[in-house]
């Protein structure tokens, strides 16, 4: 990126001195300010209405300001030292017909420019504020490049004509057109990069492209004449870059050329870019054409996303002044945004900032607004960043002081000058206009409803899941899907090795001690003894015979109440084996009572009361159920209670991207509620997705986003936690 000079302009055109503020009181003779002695002016071309257009520029900073020709007749007679004589003298000799308010507003600004000899002094600036507002991009001069750029421009000037271009252009549609035919190759090496490596990769490409796109600025520069005061080290939002002065640039008399000058970096960077595509399209797998991929990657993203973009600072800001002729771009446009916006809210009419036509004056105002909401989004983005880059806190400082900095503070600002001009404001149009922000302050501010909503899935009352108690082969399927059964019915009959063995093990070992107790009479005369050795064996392994029959009984699999069988795995054959984990069928009570779990926020667990009234909808149906609250957990669910409330099974939670999707952990903070209901008019599947609707306490908008704010601070900085 280029670093231009600062284009904060005075109000150009007759009489536009005024415009920028109040009207200024003139200046006694005694307290006149002298122009500094080396403040110089140029000829600048012409304004957007023809008037002619002068630089004052101040060597000392390396800045410019445009001036207009009320100006420039005023510099010329300054040394009268009077702002009413200056004004008659005008008047007299031109066709301009200045008051004395508008020299005086203008001898104002030269003070506070610092370009006369008793400028105001400015109290110091600590080293916090200067960081504050200039952390997202720090310049750090390291070599002065005039002398290296004019011995090397002729051997690159043949890549600064329109012929180079015309082929580069050339190069890059097709490069284009071959990368999308490659479009799988192309993901796959996104996909690679991905890695601490990628990352690595990309980053030395991001410099690469970034010191050609500094080269493009200063060998353009150079061509047009213009000085290369230094080039060095630019800190982005603390990440190094590039960077190339051509703050003089604004001595070129042609604004066609100070576009040249802007235009060159992203100019020059997507040329890289579109070469790099060319020769990846026909490159090699290897480290070259990796290579390739990254310079042409990074110099297509960065430059679409970051340099061409208007709204801040950037190349894209200078090439758009530059094609409009319009110096002072943001400023002045945010001059207009400010007139419309006294004008439609309060009716405070502002002179025009300047001489433009109505439609680039509603394109000013439009580009003002884009520039607010665009610099918003990007401090809140630098924040989040913060946030997960470094740690919690710095992300939640910087947010609240670039919102207090860059949001607060302008807005207080424009309120002083409300206050400061209230005697302008139309009272009709103010009570207009609060009438209709008391519409959304009464949908804000009211707590209209205590209606909460959650999603659920609700269960009937009686269930009996059907698991095998170890694993076994299946002898027989009794039941299918659907079919009524009654308490005591078999639905599996299953058959297990193990238990069996184990069974005909005891019998023979218990068969083996009787015998032996029967027999030990005949013996020496230890038999007693013996014999009572062999009863207590025969009885234990009868004990262990009758355990491993009940054993065996478990898996003849019966019905335990009435109701219809469900969800019967279509999987299981006769013959075939299940592990323990296999639920084969589930058995639903034919009772008319149900149950269902809903998962609500914190916020609105705690609007909840145990015995409060809850409408359950079954998706898919019309039945409306009414139910009550039976139980509100009071921490937080760590496992989904179904799979039908994941979203990538179509419910409406979503999973935490960090945990293996079979955990079913929630990526929110929810917590459950059992609602108990009776009222089913026909069987009920064994789950079904439901919408849980529940009358809470009556709250309003703006407390649930307070609550929800002060609920994330807390937790984010732990000051929530216990202890």
């Amino acid at each position: 990126m280029s670093a231009l000079a600062a284009d904060a302009l005075p109000p150009g055109g007759p009489g536009a001195a005024a415009a920028a503020g109040a009207a200024a009181p003139a200046l006694p003779a005694q307290a006149w300010p002298t122009l500094r002695d080396d403040v110089q002016i140029h000829v600048a071309g012409n304004n957007r209405d023809g008037s002619p257009a002068w630089h004052l520029a101040d060597p000392v900073r390396n800045l410019f300001f445009r001036i207009g020709w009320l100006e420039f007749e005023a510099l010329r007679r300054w040394h009268l030292a009077d702002a009413g004589v200056i004004a008659a003298s005008i008047a007299a000799e031109t066709t301009l017909a200045p008051e004395a308010e508008d020299i005086a507003a203008f001898a104002q600004f030269l003070q506070r420019q610092e370009l006369v000899r008793e400028a105001r002094v400015k109290p110091p600036r600590s080293i916090g504020r200067w960081l504050l507002h200039n952390y997202l991009f720090i310049r750090i001069p390291l070599i002065r490049p005039e002398r290296m750029l004019r011995r090397a421009l002729p051997y690159v000037r043949w890549m600064l004509g329109v012929r180079f271009l015309a082929v580069t252009l050339l190069a890059g549609i097709v490069g284009l057109l071959l990368a999308a035919r490659q479009w799988d190759v192309l993901v796959a090496n996104l996909r690679g990069a991905m890695s601490w490596d990628g990352f690595v990769a990309f980053a030395g490409a991001l410099v690469f492209s970034k010191c050609v796109h500094e080269c493009g600025h200063a060998f353009v520069a150079t061509r047009n004449g213009v000085r290369v005061g230094h080039m060095g080290l630019a800190l982005l939002v603390m990440f190094p870059m590039a960077y190339t002065d051509t703050g003089e640039s604004w001595k070129l008399d042609q604004s066609k050329h100070r576009l040249a000058t802007a235009s060159a970096g992203v100019v020059a960077e997507l040329a890289l870019a579109m070469w790099c595509t060319f020769f990846w399209s026909f490159a090699p797998d290897g480290n070259f054409r990796n290579a390739l991929f990254f310079l042409g990657t990074t110099a297509w993203v960065m430059t679409l996303l970051v340099n061409a973009s208007p709204f801040m600072r950037f190349d894209g800001y200078f090439i758009l002044s530059d094609a409009l002729d319009f110096p002072g771009l943001h400023e002045r446009s945010g001059r207009w945004a400010k007139r419309w916006v006294r004008w439609r809210l309060l009716g405070i009419r502002d002179p025009a900032p300047d001489v433009v036509s109505p439609r680039f004056a509603s394109l000013l105002t439009g580009f003002a607004f884009a520039t607010w909401i665009y610099r918003f989004t990007v401090f809140i983005g630098i924040a989040v960043i913060v946030y997960h880059a470094f740690f919690k806190a710095m992300g939640l400082s910087l947010f609240v002081v670039e919102i207090a900095t860059f949001v607060v503070a302008p807005l207080v600002m424009e309120m002083r000058v409300w206050k400061s001009r209230s005697a302008e404001i139309d009272r009709r149009r103010v009570r207009r206009w609060l009438l209709v922000l008391a519409v959304p302050a009464l949908v804000l501010l009211v707590p209209w409803s205590g209606r909460i909503q959650a999603a659920g899935v609700m269960e009937a009352r009686a269930e009996q899941p059907v698991y095998p108690p170890y694993p076994a082969r299946i002898e027989r399927i009794a039941v299918h899907d659907g079919m009524p059964v009654r308490r005591g019915q078999l639905l599996f009959e299953l058959v297990a090795a193990t238990p069996q063995a184990e069974r005909d093990k005891a019998r023979a070992m218990g068969e083996a001690y009787a015998a032996t107790a029967r027999g030990a009479l005949a013996l020496d005369r230890n038999a007693g003894a013996r014999q009572v050795v062999a009863d207590q064996m025969a009885r234990q392994y009868a004990t262990e015979q009758e355990a491993n029959i009940a054993e065996l009984g478990r898996l003849r699999m019966v019905a335990a109440i009435d109701g219809e069988v469900r969800d019967v795995d279509e999987t299981l054959r006769e013959g075939s084996w299940v592990p323990v984990s296999t639920r084969m069928a589930i058995v639903v009570g034919g009772g008319t009572r149900w149950r269902a779990q809903a998962l609500v926020s914190d916020a609105d667990r705690l609007r909840l009361q145990l015995g409060g009234d809850a409408t359950v909808y079954v998706k898919g149906g019309w039945q409306r159920l009414q139910g009550r609250i039976v139980a509100i957990d009071q921490s937080a669910v760590e496992r989904l209670p179904s799979l039908l409330l994941a979203h990538s099974h179509g419910g409406d939670i979503a999973l935490n991207p960090t945990a293996p999707p079979a955990e079913l952990r929630p990526a929110g903070v929810w917590y459950r509620v059992m609602v108990e209901g009776d009222g089913l008019d026909g069987p009920l599947r064994a789950e079904s997705g439901v919408t849980v609707h529940f009358e809470g306490q009556r709250q309003s908008l703006a407390r649930r986003w307070i609550d929800s704010v002060l609920l994330t601070l807390l937790q984010q900085t732990g000051l929530g936690k216990d202890g």
